[in-house]
């Protein structure tokens, strides 16, 4: 099973989770529950990480 690996992508990217949170244009504490074990995003939230990150969807996944 894959695992998404958003907080090693935002290292990768020197980027915090509250210039994560200004790029996704949301509330700060919004984005906390995106890096919770348990989270399972759509797709569509994917996307729009990727496009917020500049990478492909797949490079959120660590296969």
């Amino acid at each position: 099973m894959a695992k998404i690996v958003l907080e090693k992508v935002l290292k990768q990217k020197q980027l915090s989770k509250r210039q994560f949170a200004k790029r996704l244009e949301m509330e700060y504490g919004n984005v906390f529950r995106f890096f919770r074990p348990d989270y399972d995003p759509k797709f569509s939230m994917l996307e729009r990480w990727a496009k917020a990150l500049g990478v492909k969807v797949k490079d959120l996944y660590d296969e």
